[in-house]
């Protein structure tokens, strides 16, 4: 169990998003509570950033590009498909930008903790009821196994801050070419939070 205060709060017309901190052994460490899509999760950063951070541990939600991946299994990226707009504010253009060693690290953290976890290539897309059925097939064609909305933004803007960036996703909706199964879209994380708290704290603290 861990002491927690708010630290502050990033301020928006919704009432703001506060940012708890906790200590242990000695090390405090910040969290909060990123708001969804690119745009929005890049200005939390951005202010989180220019608030002290230097390393960032990311992790959340996705869907899946393969119905032989279970419901909250974990995948770890490797690289993120850019096809958001975000990423290329900061970063020259390319079709995707890579983790590069730091995904190997956070892969041994986890499997150090007992996941069976699964590296590859995410799409990062901003715009969610145009994951069409041709852009699903051409993405898992480039190597993707799993669909978000923040990836390729969030590693965008740390690597332009020059800001340690890991990230891991935990598993939920299937997309196919055929179908969307939610698989009970949403339901069941609060079950799931101390879990995966628990493995976003070893993999910062190995970051």
């Amino acid at each position: 169990d861990f002491v927690v205060e708010t630290i502050c709060r990033l301020d928006t017309e919704d009432g703001g998003l506060p940012v708890y901190v906790f200590e242990e052994d000695g090390v405090r460490y910040g969290a909060y509570m990123s708001r969804v899509g690119a745009p929005a999760c890049v200005i939390n950063l951005e202010e989180v950033i220019s608030r002290g951070a230097k390393t960032v541990m990311m992790f959340g939600s996705c869907g899946v590009l393969a119905e032989d991946i279970p419901k909250w299994g974990i995948i770890v990226p490797t690289a993120a498909l850019r096809d958001e707009g975000v990423s290329y504010h900061y970063l020259p253009a390319s079709d995707e930008v890579s983790f590069g060693e730091v995904a190997d690290l956070v892969k041994e953290t986890l499997e150090a903790a007992g996941e069976n976890v699964r590296l590859g290539k995410v799409w990062t897309t901003d715009a969610i009821y145009r994951e069409t059925a041709v852009k699903m097939a051409k993405r898992k064609e480039q190597g993707c196994i799993a669909v978000d909305m923040e990836s390729a933004s969030a590693l965008a803007v740390c690597k332009f801050r020059g800001v340690k960036f890991g990230q891991f996703f935990y598993t939920e909706d299937v997309l196919t070419e055929d179908n969307w199964d939610g698989r009970g879209l949403a339901s069941g994380v609060k079950d799931q939070a101390d879990r995966l708290f628990g493995l976003a704290l070893n993999c910062l603290k190995a970051l």
